[in-house]
């Protein structure tokens, strides 16, 4: 079973009893040997979650296009493109579709996937190829690093939001951490607070003054510092896309979804995604810390709209069946509804051109 396998490789020791944080359990949950993204149907209408490059077609056209623009303003030269978790590849492959008539640029461009996950790089490498023309420069990697000195542009669709948190709050002046209580031997899990009194970690709790509740993940803001770095260094931007926030909720956030539904985080261990909104505020200060310019912040609808992803449809519309029709606008309309992905998603910009 998932979880007795799951729960061994968190306690490790032969211990009756062990307490350990919401961060490293779900740590091993997704990224363990037996975790969930070692499962080949994460995306899509057979797994847990459906992004939005899967909605919509439209939605890798304005990607490509917006990249297009920047690399023909300040770069023209060669570059380093990352995706960082590309899914199924289907972004790639409507960017390198929509700009396949631009040659300068896709022979500027290396190409470097970041995934983990063996079976998703199988279907990456599949759909790729199932294109008419072959791109000649894509490696994959298992994290993102320096590969040449070229400029870099790089980006992350609910990337972020896959980054362990671990969960706070205050009660009666004091701080708490929730976190899982494991009885080995019982196979018994459960949630349990425990009363902060680490200085270090108190100190980083009472900067933020007007919160009570809060999801902070060091292991995601070091890794959105490192790209900070690299930016800085060698130049380009980042597009990081995601569900989050600029202010803190005031509530957690952190739920894991098991066959596109909502479920609980103890349950269907290492068979369900786990997921929490990203502090964009966070990110943002990142980016200011590392002395790159904030090119744009928005919600994705706004993003979208702006950068003619209407005007985009409408042009395909003219060529297209009724059943394509419908698809297309129930596509576009899902990804910019404010009731649906357009507001809850954010887009942030981050740039260096040397």
């Amino acid at each position: 079973m998932h979880k007795d396998k799951i729960l061994k490789e968190v306690v490790k020791k032969k211990v009756k009893l062990k307490i350990i944080s919401i961060e490293k359990f779900t740590e091993a949950c997704l990224y363990g040997k037996f975790g969930y993204y070692n499962n080949s149907n994460v995306i899509g209408k057979k797994g847990d979650f459906i992004t939005s490059p899967e909605i919509s077609q439209l939605f890798g056209d304005i990607i490509g296009l917006f990249i297009l623009y920047h690399w023909k303003i300040n770069l023209k030269k060669k570059f380093n493109f990352y995706e960082l978790g590309p899914g199924k590849g289907t972004l790639l492959i409507d960017l390198l579709n929509i700009t396949k008539k631009f040659n300068e640029f896709q022979k500027s461009m290396n190409i470097y996937l970041i995934e983990k996950n063996i079976k998703l790089i199988e279907v990456q490498k599949s759909n790729i190829l199932s294109l008419n023309y072959k791109p000649k420069k894509i490696s994959w990697l298992k994290n993102f690093s320096k590969k040449n000195q070229y400029p870099n542009i790089i980006f992350a669709n609910e990337f972020f939001d896959c980054f362990p948190v671990r969960q706070f709050f205050k009660k009666n002046q004091t701080w708490y951490e929730k976190m899982i209580e494991i009885k080995y031997n019982e196979s018994s899990i459960r949630f349990k607070d425990i009363i902060i009194n680490n200085k270090k970690i108190l100190k980083q709790l009472n900067q933020y003054k007007n919160s009570e509740v809060l999801e902070i993940s060091n292991s995601r803001d070091n890794y959105f510092d490192k790209i900070c770095k690299h930016l800085l260094k060698f130049g380009g931007m980042i597009i990081a896309i995601d569900y989050g926030y600029r202010n803190p909720p005031g509530h957690f956030t952190l739920q894991s979804v098991y066959n596109n539904k909502k479920s609980n985080l103890l349950d269907n261990i290492g068979k369900q995604d786990i997921s929490s909104l990203v502090d964009f505020n966070k990110l943002i200060e990142l980016g200011k810390k590392n002395n790159l310019k904030i090119e744009h912040f928005s919600s994705q609808r706004e993003f979208l709209l702006n950068n003619g992803i209407k005007e985009r449809e409408n042009r395909v519309l003219k060529v297209a069946n009724n059943k394509q029709r419908i698809m297309i606008q129930k596509g576009v309309k899902r990804i910019i509804d404010k009731k649906d992905m357009g507001n809850l998603f954010k887009v942030l910009v981050l740039s260096k051109w040397n």
